[in-house]
């Protein structure tokens, strides 16, 4: 069976995704089934549903921990660098209206209308999903997470809740890692990375979401879909970290 672009189009539009809206999509291509047109459809869908008024965020960062990039003293070229998390994001990426934050780690890809705004100074955040991130901009424009074919798992903005809510997530020793700008300019992003080693447990808070209607889920194409406000799912998962700094994570019990 074969996904058209008008299907992605109604699957997402009865999700909840409308025009004008701030999202920031995690994506599997293949769980939609067989796209007419592959990826590039998925994204072409994407920006009909949002609009001219609305914007499209992708993480398009190398795959790997954190720690290990940062400990190789990693160099990521926001010219050249692929983004590693699937081909939807890699194929955004490349588009010609497409700009990239300035992040060894996390970089972030997006256009629309405020894909400037949300993604500029990213290079300036001690943390990479931290105070002044992408993904706490995110949260703050009242924005949507898009999980298209994929779980919490793949949900960074829960890191950002951790990194802001007391959770024991961030390594003491700093880094200096380098980014080499769209305009091929190389910069030194001073950060601390996240710990190494530290297993989550992220599709756990799948039930509180629904439960109070801060997530709606549905099929796209072939695949199970998750549309979460970004902001009342910080604030709800927020409340749960503040009262266990280790809500998130996994415990080892002997």
């Amino acid at each position: 069976m074969t996904v058209n672009r008008e299907e992605i189009v109604h699957g997402l539009r009865g999700l909840g995704l409308a025009s004008g809206d701030v999202v920031l999509m995690h994506s599997s291509l293949s769980s939609l089934g067989q796209v007419d047109g592959g990826a590039q459809t998925v994204i072409e869908a994407l920006l009909e549903v949002l609009g001219p008024e609305g914007t499209l965020l992708m993480p398009s960062f190398q795959g790997g921990g954190e720690h290990d990039l940062l400990r190789r003293g990693c160099v990521f070229d926001l010219r050249t660098s692929p983004s590693e998390l699937g081909l939807i994001t890699e194929t955004f990426r490349l588009l010609p209206n497409v700009i990239r934050s300035i992040s060894p780690t996390h970089c972030t890809a997006g256009c629309g209308k405020r894909a400037a705004e949300i993604l500029d100074g990213h290079q300036y955040c001690n943390v990479s999903v931290g105070h002044g991130s992408p993904y706490e901009k995110l949260v703050r424009a009242e924005g949507k997470i898009l999980l298209l074919g994929v779980t919490h798992a793949s949900n960074t903005t829960l890191h950002l809740v951790e990194n802001t809510h007391g959770a024991p997530t961030i390594c003491r020793e700093k880094f200096n890692p380098l980014v080499i700008d769209a305009g091929g300019r190389c910069w030194t992003v001073p950060m601390h990375s996240h710990m190494p080693g530290l297993k989550r447990r992220y599709p756990r808070v799948e039930d509180e979401l629904v439960g109070a209607g801060i997530q709606k889920n549905g099929l796209v194409g072939q695949a199970t879909c998750r549309l979460v406000q970004a902001g009342p799912m910080a604030q709800a998962i927020g409340r749960r970290i503040r009262e266990n700094p280790l809500y998130l994570c996994e415990v080892f019990t002997p």
